[in-house]
Protein backbone atom coordinates (compact mmCIF):
# COMPACT_ATOMS: atom_id res chain seq x y z
CA UNK A 1 0.00 0.00 0.00
CA UNK A 2 1.66 3.25 -1.11
CA UNK A 3 1.73 6.58 0.75
CA UNK A 4 -1.05 8.05 -1.37
CA UNK A 5 -3.52 5.27 -0.47
CA UNK A 6 -2.50 5.40 3.20
CA UNK A 7 -3.03 9.17 3.15
CA UNK A 8 -6.49 8.87 1.61
CA UNK A 9 -7.47 6.25 4.21
CA UNK A 10 -6.28 8.52 7.04
CA UNK A 11 -8.19 11.48 5.60
CA UNK A 12 -11.36 9.39 5.22
CA UNK A 13 -11.13 8.07 8.80
CA UNK A 14 -10.51 11.44 10.42
CA UNK A 15 -13.14 13.14 8.24
CA UNK A 16 -15.68 10.53 9.35
CA UNK A 17 -14.59 11.01 12.98
CA UNK A 18 -14.95 14.80 12.73
CA UNK A 19 -18.40 14.47 11.17
CA UNK A 20 -19.43 11.99 13.86
CA UNK A 21 -18.39 14.40 16.64
CA UNK A 22 -20.28 17.24 14.98
CA UNK A 23 -23.42 15.26 14.19
CA UNK A 24 -23.69 13.71 17.66
CA UNK A 25 -23.07 16.96 19.54
CA UNK A 26 -25.88 18.76 21.34
CA UNK A 27 -25.13 21.96 19.42
CA UNK A 28 -26.19 20.43 16.09
CA UNK A 29 -29.81 21.48 16.63
CA UNK A 30 -28.75 25.13 16.57
CA UNK A 31 -26.50 24.75 13.52
CA UNK A 32 -29.00 26.30 11.02
CA UNK A 33 -29.29 29.38 13.24
CA UNK A 34 -25.53 29.77 13.34
CA UNK A 35 -25.28 29.51 9.57
CA UNK A 36 -27.93 32.21 9.17
CA UNK A 37 -26.24 34.47 11.68
CA UNK A 38 -22.66 34.10 10.40
CA UNK A 39 -21.41 37.44 9.11
CA UNK A 40 -21.01 36.89 5.35
CA UNK A 41 -18.46 39.70 4.98
CA UNK A 42 -16.03 38.26 7.54
CA UNK A 43 -16.62 34.74 6.22
CA UNK A 44 -15.70 36.04 2.74
CA UNK A 45 -12.58 37.60 4.28
CA UNK A 46 -11.59 34.20 5.75
CA UNK A 47 -12.07 32.48 2.38
CA UNK A 48 -10.27 35.38 0.70
CA UNK A 49 -7.27 34.86 2.99
CA UNK A 50 -7.06 31.24 1.84
CA UNK A 51 -7.19 32.35 -1.81
CA UNK A 52 -4.45 34.94 -1.20
CA UNK A 53 -2.38 32.21 0.50
CA UNK A 54 -2.62 30.04 -2.62
CA UNK A 55 -1.84 32.96 -4.96
CA UNK A 56 1.23 33.99 -2.93
CA UNK A 57 2.34 30.35 -2.91
CA UNK A 58 2.23 30.38 -6.73
CA UNK A 59 4.14 33.70 -6.86
CA UNK A 60 6.91 32.20 -4.69
CA UNK A 61 7.18 29.17 -6.99
CA UNK A 62 7.21 31.48 -10.01
CA UNK A 63 9.98 33.68 -8.55
CA UNK A 64 12.21 30.66 -7.86
CA UNK A 65 11.33 29.05 -11.20
CA UNK A 66 12.28 32.19 -13.14
CA UNK A 67 15.70 32.18 -11.48
CA UNK A 68 16.28 28.65 -12.75
CA UNK A 69 14.63 28.97 -16.16
CA UNK A 70 13.73 32.31 -17.78
CA UNK A 71 11.04 30.54 -19.81
CA UNK A 72 9.15 29.44 -16.70
CA UNK A 73 5.56 30.78 -16.77
CA UNK A 74 3.24 31.91 -13.98
CA UNK A 75 0.57 29.51 -15.24
CA UNK A 76 2.99 26.65 -14.56
CA UNK A 77 3.60 28.00 -11.05
CA UNK A 78 -0.15 28.09 -10.34
CA UNK A 79 -0.52 24.47 -11.46
CA UNK A 80 2.47 23.37 -9.36
CA UNK A 81 1.06 25.23 -6.36
CA UNK A 82 -2.13 23.18 -6.52
CA UNK A 83 -0.23 19.94 -7.16
CA UNK A 84 1.94 20.57 -4.10
CA UNK A 85 -1.10 21.44 -1.99
CA UNK A 86 -3.06 18.35 -2.98
CA UNK A 87 -0.33 15.77 -2.46
CA UNK A 88 0.88 17.44 0.73
CA UNK A 89 -2.64 17.33 2.17
CA UNK A 90 -3.13 13.61 1.56
CA UNK A 91 0.28 12.34 2.74
CA UNK A 92 1.81 12.12 6.24
CA UNK A 93 4.24 14.98 7.08
CA UNK A 94 3.16 16.55 3.74
CA UNK A 95 5.79 14.29 2.18
CA UNK A 96 4.07 13.87 -1.19
CA UNK A 97 4.02 17.51 -2.27
CA UNK A 98 7.63 17.96 -3.38
CA UNK A 99 8.00 14.65 -5.28
CA UNK A 100 4.72 15.37 -7.12
CA UNK A 101 5.96 18.85 -8.09
CA UNK A 102 9.30 17.48 -9.30
CA UNK A 103 7.50 14.84 -11.35
CA UNK A 104 5.18 17.51 -12.81
CA UNK A 105 8.09 19.79 -13.70
CA UNK A 106 9.86 16.93 -15.47
CA UNK A 107 6.94 15.38 -17.36
CA UNK A 108 4.72 18.41 -18.01
CA UNK A 109 7.27 21.21 -18.43
CA UNK A 110 10.36 19.21 -19.43
CA UNK A 111 12.50 20.74 -16.68
CA UNK A 112 15.55 18.70 -15.72
CA UNK A 113 15.40 16.75 -12.44
CA UNK A 114 18.28 18.75 -10.85
CA UNK A 115 16.54 22.08 -11.63
CA UNK A 116 13.14 20.79 -10.51
CA UNK A 117 14.64 19.48 -7.28
CA UNK A 118 16.44 22.78 -6.74
CA UNK A 119 13.15 24.68 -7.09
CA UNK A 120 11.33 22.60 -4.47
CA UNK A 121 14.32 22.51 -2.11
CA UNK A 122 14.81 26.29 -2.25
CA UNK A 123 11.14 26.86 -1.51
CA UNK A 124 11.28 24.43 1.41
CA UNK A 125 14.41 26.09 2.82
CA UNK A 126 12.86 29.56 2.71
CA UNK A 127 9.55 28.34 4.15
CA UNK A 128 11.12 26.29 6.95
CA UNK A 129 13.40 29.12 8.01
CA UNK A 130 10.61 31.71 7.97
CA UNK A 131 8.02 29.55 9.78
CA UNK A 132 10.54 28.70 12.49
CA UNK A 133 11.51 32.33 13.12
CA UNK A 134 7.89 33.47 12.73
CA UNK A 135 6.62 31.02 15.35
CA UNK A 136 9.45 31.82 17.78
CA UNK A 137 8.77 35.54 17.40
CA UNK A 138 5.00 35.12 17.94
CA UNK A 139 5.63 32.89 20.97
CA UNK A 140 7.83 35.45 22.74
CA UNK A 141 5.75 38.39 21.50
CA UNK A 142 2.72 36.90 23.30
CA UNK A 143 4.64 34.96 25.97
CA UNK A 144 2.74 36.49 28.90
CA UNK A 145 -0.63 35.70 27.32
CA UNK A 146 0.41 32.14 26.35
CA UNK A 147 1.86 31.29 29.78
CA UNK A 148 -1.23 32.71 31.48
CA UNK A 149 -3.82 30.90 29.35
CA UNK A 150 -1.94 27.71 28.44
CA UNK A 151 0.28 26.98 31.43
CA UNK A 152 -0.64 23.25 31.73
CA UNK A 153 0.31 22.51 28.11
CA UNK A 154 3.18 24.97 27.72
CA UNK A 155 5.72 22.11 27.58
CA UNK A 156 3.92 20.54 24.62
CA UNK A 157 3.93 23.90 22.83
CA UNK A 158 7.65 24.36 23.49
CA UNK A 159 8.39 20.88 22.08
CA UNK A 160 6.57 21.82 18.89
CA UNK A 161 8.58 25.03 18.63
CA UNK A 162 11.87 23.19 19.22
CA UNK A 163 11.08 20.62 16.52
CA UNK A 164 10.44 23.41 14.03
CA UNK A 165 13.45 25.40 15.21
CA UNK A 166 15.68 22.36 14.67
CA UNK A 167 15.05 22.58 10.93
CA UNK A 168 15.98 26.27 10.92
CA UNK A 169 19.16 25.66 12.92
CA UNK A 170 20.14 22.85 10.55
CA UNK A 171 19.68 25.12 7.52
CA UNK A 172 21.68 27.98 9.07
CA UNK A 173 24.45 25.60 10.16
CA UNK A 174 24.57 24.10 6.69
CA UNK A 175 24.86 27.60 5.22
CA UNK A 176 27.93 28.51 7.25
CA UNK A 177 29.60 25.27 8.32
CA UNK A 178 29.25 22.25 6.05
CA UNK A 179 32.05 20.48 7.98
CA UNK A 180 30.15 20.79 11.28
CA UNK A 181 27.05 19.23 9.70
CA UNK A 182 29.22 16.35 8.42
CA UNK A 183 30.65 15.77 11.91
CA UNK A 184 27.18 15.76 13.50
CA UNK A 185 25.85 13.40 10.83
CA UNK A 186 28.87 11.15 11.36
CA UNK A 187 28.00 10.86 15.06
CA UNK A 188 24.37 10.03 14.24
CA UNK A 189 25.49 7.43 11.68
CA UNK A 190 27.56 5.65 14.32
CA UNK A 191 24.65 5.68 16.80
CA UNK A 192 22.20 4.35 14.19
CA UNK A 193 24.59 1.57 13.18
CA UNK A 194 25.32 0.52 16.76
CA UNK A 195 21.69 0.56 17.85
CA UNK A 196 20.52 -0.92 14.54
CA UNK A 197 17.56 1.47 14.53
CA UNK A 198 17.24 1.22 10.76
CA UNK A 199 18.06 -2.07 9.05
CA UNK A 200 18.77 -0.67 5.59
CA UNK A 201 20.31 2.78 5.56
CA UNK A 202 21.77 4.41 2.45
CA UNK A 203 24.45 6.67 3.91
CA UNK A 204 25.70 7.81 0.51
CA UNK A 205 22.22 8.93 -0.56
CA UNK A 206 21.84 10.96 2.65
CA UNK A 207 25.07 12.84 2.00
CA UNK A 208 23.94 13.48 -1.59
CA UNK A 209 20.77 15.10 -0.24
CA UNK A 210 22.85 17.19 2.17
CA UNK A 211 25.04 18.36 -0.72
CA UNK A 212 21.89 19.26 -2.64
CA UNK A 213 20.58 21.35 0.22
CA UNK A 214 23.97 23.01 0.78
CA UNK A 215 24.15 24.00 -2.90
CA UNK A 216 20.64 25.49 -2.82
CA UNK A 217 21.38 27.40 0.38
CA UNK A 218 24.50 28.91 -1.19
CA UNK A 219 22.45 29.98 -4.25
CA UNK A 220 19.95 31.70 -1.96
CA UNK A 221 22.74 33.38 0.04
CA UNK A 222 24.41 34.67 -3.14
CA UNK A 223 21.21 36.33 -4.37
CA UNK A 224 20.21 38.51 -1.43
CA UNK A 225 17.57 40.52 -3.32
CA UNK A 226 15.65 37.38 -4.25
CA UNK A 227 16.13 35.98 -0.73
CA UNK A 228 14.60 39.12 0.84
CA UNK A 229 11.77 39.10 -1.71
CA UNK A 230 10.94 35.44 -1.04
CA UNK A 231 11.20 35.93 2.72
CA UNK A 232 8.73 38.84 2.66
CA UNK A 233 6.34 36.86 0.45
CA UNK A 234 6.50 33.90 2.84
CA UNK A 235 5.82 36.16 5.84
CA UNK A 236 2.79 37.54 3.97
CA UNK A 237 1.66 34.01 3.05
CA UNK A 238 1.83 32.82 6.65
CA UNK A 239 0.16 35.93 8.03
CA UNK A 240 -2.89 35.69 5.76
CA UNK A 241 -3.13 31.95 6.46
CA UNK A 242 -3.04 32.43 10.23
CA UNK A 243 -5.50 35.34 9.94
CA UNK A 244 -8.26 33.02 8.71
CA UNK A 245 -9.13 32.07 12.29
CA UNK A 246 -9.49 35.72 13.30
CA UNK A 247 -12.03 36.34 10.53
CA UNK A 248 -13.92 33.19 11.52
CA UNK A 249 -13.98 34.59 15.05
CA UNK A 250 -15.48 37.86 13.76
CA UNK A 251 -17.88 35.98 11.47
CA UNK A 252 -19.52 34.44 14.54
CA UNK A 253 -20.16 37.93 15.87
CA UNK A 254 -17.54 37.61 18.60
CA UNK A 255 -15.32 40.41 19.83
CA UNK A 256 -12.92 41.19 22.64
CA UNK A 257 -10.01 39.02 21.50
CA UNK A 258 -7.01 40.78 20.02
CA UNK A 259 -5.89 40.05 16.47
CA UNK A 260 -2.34 39.22 17.53
CA UNK A 261 -3.55 36.94 20.33
CA UNK A 262 -5.43 34.78 17.83
CA UNK A 263 -2.59 35.04 15.29
CA UNK A 264 -0.08 33.84 17.88
CA UNK A 265 -2.21 30.88 18.98
CA UNK A 266 -2.92 29.87 15.38
CA UNK A 267 0.84 29.85 14.82
CA UNK A 268 1.19 27.60 17.86
CA UNK A 269 -1.49 25.24 16.47
CA UNK A 270 0.48 25.03 13.22
CA UNK A 271 3.86 24.21 14.79
CA UNK A 272 2.38 21.74 17.29
CA UNK A 273 0.54 19.83 14.55
CA UNK A 274 3.41 19.91 12.06
CA UNK A 275 5.33 17.07 13.74
CA UNK A 276 2.27 14.79 14.04
CA UNK A 277 2.39 12.25 11.15
CA UNK A 278 -1.18 12.38 9.85
CA UNK A 279 -2.11 13.78 6.40
CA UNK A 280 -2.75 17.50 6.74
CA UNK A 281 -2.60 17.06 10.51
CA UNK A 282 -6.01 15.36 10.29
CA UNK A 283 -7.41 14.75 13.76
CA UNK A 284 -4.51 16.53 15.45
CA UNK A 285 -5.44 19.88 13.87
CA UNK A 286 -9.05 19.66 14.98
CA UNK A 287 -8.03 18.58 18.48
CA UNK A 288 -5.38 21.28 18.86
CA UNK A 289 -7.74 23.96 17.57
CA UNK A 290 -10.46 22.84 19.99
CA UNK A 291 -8.12 22.82 23.00
CA UNK A 292 -6.27 26.05 22.23
CA UNK A 293 -9.13 28.17 20.92
CA UNK A 294 -11.68 27.43 23.61
CA UNK A 295 -10.10 30.45 25.30
CA UNK A 296 -11.61 32.63 22.53
CA UNK A 297 -14.70 30.79 21.30
CA UNK A 298 -17.70 30.05 23.56
CA UNK A 299 -18.42 26.33 23.93
CA UNK A 300 -21.70 26.72 22.02
CA UNK A 301 -19.89 27.71 18.81
CA UNK A 302 -16.47 26.12 19.24
CA UNK A 303 -17.24 22.92 17.32
CA UNK A 304 -18.64 24.93 14.43
CA UNK A 305 -15.59 27.17 14.44
CA UNK A 306 -13.40 24.04 14.19
CA UNK A 307 -15.48 22.71 11.30
CA UNK A 308 -15.56 26.01 9.43
CA UNK A 309 -11.81 26.49 9.84
CA UNK A 310 -11.03 22.98 8.55
CA UNK A 311 -13.43 23.35 5.62
CA UNK A 312 -11.59 26.49 4.51
CA UNK A 313 -7.96 25.53 5.14
CA UNK A 314 -8.10 21.78 4.53
CA UNK A 315 -11.16 20.17 2.93
CA UNK A 316 -11.96 23.05 0.60
CA UNK A 317 -8.29 23.38 -0.32
CA UNK A 318 -7.95 19.64 -0.91
CA UNK A 319 -11.11 19.45 -3.04
CA UNK A 320 -10.14 22.46 -5.17
CA UNK A 321 -6.56 21.23 -5.63
CA UNK A 322 -7.76 17.68 -6.32
CA UNK A 323 -10.19 18.87 -9.01
CA UNK A 324 -7.45 20.87 -10.76
CA UNK A 325 -5.04 17.90 -10.64
CA UNK A 326 -7.77 15.56 -11.94
CA UNK A 327 -8.77 17.90 -14.80
CA UNK A 328 -5.13 18.20 -15.85
CA UNK A 329 -4.70 14.41 -15.85
CA UNK A 330 -7.84 13.92 -17.94
CA UNK A 331 -6.71 16.55 -20.46
CA UNK A 332 -3.29 14.96 -20.79
CA UNK A 333 -4.82 11.52 -21.40
CA UNK A 334 -7.00 12.91 -24.19
CA UNK A 335 -4.11 14.74 -25.82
Amino acid sequence: MNKKIIGIVFVAVFTALTLFILLTSEEISTFPDFIKNVNSFFLACAIGCMIVYLIVNAIIIYAIGRELDRGFHFKSAVYLSFVGQYYSLITPFASGGQPAQIYGLKTKYNMSIPKATSLTVKKFIIFQTVISLYSIFMFFFKLQFITKEYGPIILFIIIGLIVNLFGCVFIITLAYSRSLVNKILGIFMKIIKKLRIIKKFNEEKLYDHIDEYASCIQDIKNNKDVMIYLTLLTVLQLTVYFSITYFIYLAFGLNGAGYFDILAIQTVVYVVVSFIPTPGGAGASEGSFYVLFKVFFPKTVLLYAVALWRIIVYYGNMILSGIIVLIDKLRRRRA
